[in-house]
């Protein structure tokens, strides 16, 4: 009897011993926690290499000085850009992981049969314990990815509504030259009750023009500069044409965030400079 119920006893220790064996990540062999551990970083990419701007972009990030970044359809027409005060957003995004055992999958699927111009997709996740999830795939995906997909298409709905914190354009000067001497200066300032819109344009034989407008302007510059993929960049090919086209651009937020580019071409503006001189013609009749 004794020998009985010691037997019983040591299966009972191996059993509960067992249960709390860490899980380990079938790609990486790192423990999950999924109890204790919050997420610091979440992005998600879903494409079609055929159609521009098709699909879907959401990234969430925790900036360093606490705030949450979060950006849905970076660089499409309606990209929307914000920041947060709190967190919540991770715990309802874990609550998706946890749902779609997002860290089970494998960290890339590809079709048995070569396919091209199809959708290609990618995940990517990390946790405050600095344990990451990083999956993707080319015509080729988890079993339960569509709902998954759909679950996150639902969740970021609201955000797409998102009002309070929404990052704006402040400030915004651009200005093209080139050696013979033309030069373009368009300025934009957003003011208590009206923005502010200055002028300077040799091409058009306009040697200085001020002009105020509804500061909802700066909402439609805003839009322009996304489509356009206004970024903190410098691009500058030397050389001697002196009709090469020489621009450059700065912007701050209301974030008190800022970027600035500079850029040269040879022979006809890029489409960052396009789309800019098209947005203030308007004011140039």
């Amino acid at each position: 009897m004794k020998k009985l119920l010691l037997l019983v006893g040591l299966i009972a220790m191996a059993v509960s011993c067992a249960s709390q064996k860490p899980v380990k990540n079938n790609e990486n062999n790192q423990e999950i926690k999924m109890n204790t551990e919050r997420l610091t970083y979440f992005s998600f990419d879903h494409h079609n290499s055929m159609v521009r701007f098709n699909g879907e972009k959401y990234s969430v990030t925790t900036m360093k000085d606490g705030r949450i970044h979060v950006v849905i359809d970076e660089s499409f027409p309606g990209e929307k850009e914000f920041y947060l005060n709190d967190s919540t957003i991770f715990d309802e995004l874990l609550e998706i992981v946890k749902t779609y055992e997002m860290d089970k999958y494998k960290s890339d699927y590809m079709p048995e049969w070569e396919v091209t111009d199809g959708d290609s997709w990618s995940l990517y996740y990390k946790y405050d314990t600095k344990r990451s999830v990083s999956s993707g795939g080319y015509m080729a995906w988890p079993d339960n990815y569509r709902d998954m997909r759909h679950a996150l298409s639902e969740y970021f709905k609201k955000w797409r509504e998102y009002k309070d914190g929404v990052l704006a354009i402040d400030f915004f000067k651009f200005t093209q030259k080139n050696k013979k001497g033309r030069d373009i200066e368009y300025t934009m300032e957003r003011g208590e009750k009206e923005a502010t819109v200055t002028l300077r344009n040799a091409e058009e034989g306009v040697k200085g023009k001020t002009v105020k407008v509804s500061n909802d302007i700066l909402q439609e510059l805003m839009e322009a500069a996304n489509v356009s993929q206004l970024k903190s960049t410098m691009y500058d090919y030397h050389t001697d044409d002196e009709n090469a086209t020489r621009s450059t651009y700065f912007v701050r937020y209301n974030t008190g965030d800022t970027i600035s580019g500079y850029t040269c071409h040879t022979q006809y503006p890029s489409q960052k400079e396009s789309m800019m001189i098209e947005f203030f013609s308007r004011w140039l009749k």
